[in-house]
């Protein structure tokens, strides 16, 4: 398993992705099957989760279902997980 910080742009997702890798410049590590990601989204705490990326390379997070995560980095991922849970209005966009 691997270990990163992950901070999404504006509202500030928070992911964790157990790993031993240090994170890439820009933009983070590239996330692969079977790293632990936790997403913590300030003032929403019940929307705290943590998952593992599933062999098929994705994860499943309530609310949103399954978002691809295996082969994008960590950045990615949290400007993923923020642009769909606006999508949906289930947080408040800029």
């Amino acid at each position: 398993m691997r270990m990163a910080l992950i901070r999404a742009s504006w509202f500030g997702v928070l992911l964790l992705a157990a790993a031993m890798a240090q994170a890439a410049q820009g933009g983070g590590r590239v996330l692969t099957t079977s790293d632990v990601v936790a997403i913590r989204i300030p003032d929403h705490p019940d929307l705290d989760w943590t998952t593992r990326v599933e062999p098929d390379g994705t994860i499943n997070f309530p609310y949103v279902g399954r978002i691809r995560a295996a082969g994008l980095t960590e950045d990615d991922l949290a400007r993923t997980v923020e642009r769909r849970l606006v999508e949906l209005k289930i947080i408040a966009g800029p």
